[in-house]
């Protein structure tokens, strides 16, 4: 009977993932530890092993297809994800459970933030009005540039190896936020590329699944799994039902006004957040 109950409920957790957009930790930790009495820490731990497949692989070939990626600042993303995770996974199970599902209340309240606001969205409009203002020549010269590499972008031939620097420690502090709170890390690095390093907020998205279809979060995983605190066997039975339901609510979520979707789901985290935050303090 629970079995049946895990498997509905990666289904469900997979169609609001689908839905929002929104990385699958946000969603699956708290379901976990709320729906399934887990301890915050193996809730957290499951969440990095399922994360661990490559399930933002679709939707990335879709970015790859379009030419809104930058590889070279995925790659450098990602090597930055690896050590952070680490540090971020052994700094979580250095904190007492109640500790943590307080401090992943206050992410998920800044979470819902990042919903509301969409930093960046204001600033990409802006860069596509001024691009439609642009001469013909201008034009020409980004349809030849994206027609001969459109995935060897800006990133990838900037020499500037400070940006480079910025960039890689920028994911570092994502991959501890990863590992900290079990999360795959794409609430805090779109954001986060487009408002320090200038990414068009579509590149910014695409640029960030380069970095997290691979097994970025496998140090993190590995540091929870060698303290005991993953559940395998409901990471197994999640994981189906996770996939097949980012398809049905990513399908859905093409047939529903986005903007207020988001906002539902925001205020959702918002007070899932609050919850977790507060039950963890009166522990």
């Amino acid at each position: 009977m629970r079995e049946a109950f895990v498997l509905l409920l990666g289904l469900a957790t997979g169609i609001l993932v689908g839905l929002m957009g929104i990385g699958g930790g946000t969603v699956v930790v708290p379901a976990m530890v709320y729906l399934l009495g887990m301890d915050q820490h193996v809730a957290q731990g499951t969440s990095l092993l399922m994360q661990l497949l490559p399930l933002g692989l679709g939707a990335m070939w879709v970015y790859w297809k379009k030419g809104a990626v930058d590889l070279w600042a995925g790659i450098v993303c990602a090597l930055g994800f690896l050590p952070g995770g680490y540090i971020g996974g052994r700094v979580a199970l250095a904190i007492s459970s109640h500790n943590l599902e307080s401090l992943f209340g206050l992410f998920l309240v800044f979470s819902a933030a990042m919903l509301v606001f969409e930093p960046g969205a204001k600033r990409a409009a802006a860069r596509a009005a001024a691009g439609a203002t642009d001469g013909s020549s201008g034009a020409a010269k980004r349809d030849s540039l994206a027609s001969k590499a459109p995935r060897l972008t800006a990133f990838a031939r900037d020499d500037n190896p400070g940006r480079i620097v910025g960039v890689f420690a920028m994911s570092v502090f994502v991959g501890i936020a990863s590992g900290l709170f079990g999360i795959g890390g794409g609430v805090l690095i779109v954001p986060l590329l487009v408002l320090l390093f200038g990414f068009e907020q579509h590149r910014a998205q695409g640029t960030s699944l380069i970095a997290l279809v691979p097994p970025t979060g496998l140090f993190a995983c590995l540091t929870y799994y060698h303290a005991h605190q993953v559940d395998v066997k409901v990471a197994a039975l999640l994981t189906p039902g996770f996939v097949l339901g980012g398809v049905l609510g990513g399908r859905l979520a093409t047939r529903l006004a986005s903007r207020t979707m988001r906002l539902v789901f925001a205020v959702f985290l918002l007070l899932v957040g609050a919850f977790a935050a507060a039950s963890g303090w009166m522990r």
